[in-house]
């Protein structure tokens, strides 16, 4: 199998020799977690979900950030779930960076795999399972949508990185542009 060509957490306890230098830096406007403190110490597990554990990226706290969360979750075979969202007003993406993963919106089934990207609006039912035979890893960020006079809402909609030419950024030659 080929390595993700995104970053995705390892998980697993690091060997007690390993000298842990990287540290999540808090500040009053930020916080950075270096991917090296991202290990089995700081998953965590979301009700209504089954063979799934993630890593809290970013949470709600005062300030802007009470409305929004990011996880890098990883959903293990057999595993998801059927109630992933309990907040009818939070929309939500799922970026697949490793492995396979199949979401329903709606009705409608979606298979993504690592680059598939999906939006699903605040108040629209989804389920995701793990149908595969490996762990799947992905972004989910979620946000509390709101609604902007004369802009209608967004439709849910779902789409993949291999289906879209990159645009290089300019003076960079064509770097910021590989796929």
């Amino acid at each position: 199998m080929a390595r993700s060509s995104y970053f995705a957490p390892q998980g697993g306890l690091p060997p007690q020799t390993q000298l842990l230098t990287d540290r999540a830096m808090f500040t009053e406007s930020f916080a950075v977690i270096p991917k090296g403190t991202m290990t089995d110490i700081v998953t965590s597990n979301l009700p209504f979900w089954t063979d799934t554990r993630v890593w809290v990226i970013a949470r709600p706290m005062s300030g802007f950030s009470e409305t929004f969360s990011h996880y890098i979750a990883e959903v293990a075979p057999g595993g998801g779930s059927d109630k992933p969202e309990l907040d009818a007003q939070a929309q939500s993406v799922l970026f697949v960076v490793e492995g396979a993963a199949v979401v329903w919106i709606g009705e409608a089934r979606h298979e993504l795999t690592e680059g598939g990207y999906a939006y699903v609006p605040a108040g629209q039912d989804w389920r995701l399972a793990n149908e595969s035979a490996a762990p799947v890893k992905f972004h989910w960020i979620r946000k509390v949508y709101e609604a902007v006079e004369g802009i209608d809402a967004p439709d849910a909609f779902v789409t993949s990185d291999h289906d879209v030419d990159p645009t290089p950024m300019p003076d960079t030659e064509g770097r910021w542009a590989t796929t």
